[in-house]
């Protein structure tokens, strides 16, 4: 197995011939047929080297690029898509007339304006996500794969197969229900807080404006911030609210506010200097 370093003695390359000036070229040198980055480096000569030094590159590309709720088994699939991408060049590639049969020997250092390990792994990252776009979109217009598609399980007559409306859909669909459940329970918690909204608006619309920042931002400081006044007001103001929500739910009479309180020692300081 070769290392990701060597030494770099041999056939250095010159970039004077580089077309893109806002591009800073890196040197290399060719070792042994094989490029090698000004970090030490060395480029794998074709696929099998590739995969044989870094075995669970692709694998861990995919599990960071493709989103958790993807099963398991999608990316395991993918995973052996993109090698096989990586290992097989298309029957018709313009770099096949080069006698190059992978992606890796397609690499070309003077395009890339360098070898180092960044540049190198930059254009495999780039093929890998350009290949799994493909696959994506591929997988978008597959009918099959649609998300939206829910399974139908139970019993009916055979004379009723060919039919099925939304009652039966719904009574053997396990996606659908849970689906309805949801909706029902954010239709009924939208109309408790509006409902609790109007009796927070009747009863004390001083802690309106704090329902309101406390349902904007998750944070107490932001929160506070919102309103314009000190954590400790907003405690206040939350403490009210709490008060309130449980008056709205037991139905008992609403108390009235206490008064801001005034400590002791500033009363009695200001009577002292009267």
């Amino acid at each position: 197995m070769q290392s990701n370093t060597a030494a770099v003695a041999n056939q250095p390359v010159n970039f004077t011939n580089v077309s893109d000036e806002n591009c800073k070229a890196d040197p290399f040198t060719v070792a042994d047929g094989r490029y090698v980055g000004h970090d030490g480096f060395v480029v794998p000569k074709n696929f099998d080297e590739f995969h044989e030094r870094f075995p669970q590159y692709v694998r861990n590309w995919v599990n960071k690029h493709v989103d958790r709720s993807v099963p398991k088994e999608d990316r395991e699939d993918w995973t052996q898509d993109l090698l096989i991408h990586l290992r097989y060049l298309p029957v018709i590639s313009k770099y096949r007339e080069d006698g190059k049969l992978d992606i890796v020997q397609t690499f070309d250092p003077h395009k890339h304006h360098g070898a180092n390990a960044a540049r190198f792994f930059n254009y495999i990252n780039v093929c890998l996500g350009n290949k799994l776009r493909s696959i994506r979109s591929k997988r978008m217009k597959n009918p099959i794969c649609h998300t939206g598609n829910v399974s139908l399980g139970g019993h009916f007559d055979e004379s009723d197969s060919g039919q099925a409306d939304d009652e039966f859909c719904h009574a053997h669909s396990a996606y659908l229900r849970r689906k309805c459940q949801r909706q029902e329970i954010q239709r009924d918690a939208s109309h408790t807080l509006a409902e609790f909204a109007e009796f927070v608006k009747r009863e004390d619309s001083s802690v309106l404006s704090a329902m309101e920042a406390i349902a904007a931002t998750a944070k107490l400081d932001a929160a506070a911030e919102v309103l314009g006044t000190t954590t400790a007001g907003f405690c206040s103001m939350r403490s009210r609210l709490r008060q309130l929500g449980r008056c709205f739910q037991t139905g008992v009479r609403v108390p009235r506010r206490r008064r801001p309180y005034r400590r002791r020692l500033a009363i009695r300081l200001s009577s002292d200097l009267a």
